[in-house]
């Protein structure tokens, strides 16, 4: 079966139609799907656990409209003029089209995860303790304006990607009654996301060449926050970094680039991954091939924006 052709019926079937203007938005917006990464979670571990087509498929739509919902709201408060490559939907259609459309997206996800007959509650309860997560997580992303702590970046990070993640895995043994501990679960799932989002920050600081957006705003990032606790001239640094001053940005990203807290990132990036490798063999043994597919997944992304392949 392709899983993907028959989750993309779905959303032609689920999806606002004529006359609501959230019609033509809602088609803009799937033109390009994306990777469709958590509804693939769902799908490999609902196919691992034997939940039926029609189950799985709702999952997965549910999964992946929470993670679309969140980016087309991510892209207002971050003032973010594409996705995808094309127009995002507020620049497209305007921020009240997008804060309507993100919202229709969590509601139609409530209403899918609503749907499996047996555990209909429970998955929306699920869903909506992961997007609530998300949303804190992203919150504290975009209110951090001292430079935060390797702790406290850790908690940042862990906030903005695990819960998205966790969910589609954990809603698919809730649909087909695992009875097990899955608390390694939501581990595993933390790890890969730090190492996903800890790529992304060494990629936003190298190469010195392009302007770092989470130095221009103030934003947590793994390598800012080791260079701030450690790196030569920290103190300096930290004055810098409190100040409105954006002349001295390019300065101090070559400072930081050059640095040895470029080699720590990576080192710790490593880490989590080797880390979240060795608990996929604690999980049940229908989950494994599922969890070692995911840290697979981070680990090939890692490699190729660590060779500078993506932006």
């Amino acid at each position: 079966m392709d899983w993907l052709a028959e989750l993309n019926a779905v959303y032609q079937r689920e999806m606002p139609h004529s006359p609501s203007s959230l019609a033509v938005a809602a088609k803009y917006h799937f033109t390009h799907p994306g990777k469709s990464f958590r509804a693939q979670l769902a799908l490999s571990s609902g196919c691992s656990l034997g939940l039926s087509t029609t189950d799985n498929l709702h999952w997965a739509a549910a999964c992946e409209l929470l993670h679309n919902a969140s980016l087309i709201h991510d892209d207002i408060s971050d003032a973010s003029t594409h996705r995808r490559g094309q127009e995002s939907i507020h620049q497209h259609f305007g921020a009240d089209m997008a804060l309507c459309l993100g919202d229709w997206m969590v509601a139609k996800a409530f209403e899918l995860g609503a749907r499996n007959s047996q555990h209909g509650s429970v998955l929306v309860a699920l869903l909506a303790q992961a997007m609530q997560a998300t949303c804190s997580g992203q919150i504290a992303d975009i209110s951090q304006r001292q430079c935060a702590g390797l702790d406290e970046w850790q908690c940042i990070a862990t906030g903005k990607t695990a819960p998205l993640l966790i969910a589609p895995i954990r809603g698919a043994a809730v649909a087909a009654g695992l009875k097990a501990d899955l608390s390694g679960l939501e581990h595993l799932v933390g790890l890969c996301g730090l190492a996903y989002q800890g790529r992304n920050d060494i990629d936003d600081i190298i190469p010195s060449s392009h302007r770092s957006s989470d130095l221009d705003g103030r934003k947590p990032n793994l390598v800012i926050s080791l260079f701030a606790q450690q790196g030569i001239g920290c103190e300096a640094f930290g004055r810098w970094y409190q100040s409105d001053d954006t002349e001295q940005l390019v300065h101090w990203q070559r400072r930081i680039a050059a640095s040895d807290v470029i080699l720590q990132a990576n080192q710790l990036v490593d880490d989590w991954l080797l880390q979240a490798e060795q608990l996929v063999h604690s999980l049940p043994d229908q989950l494994q091939s599922v969890t070692q597919g995911l840290v697979a997944a981070v680990k090939q992304t890692t490699i190729i924006e660590g060779q500078g392949q993506i932006a």
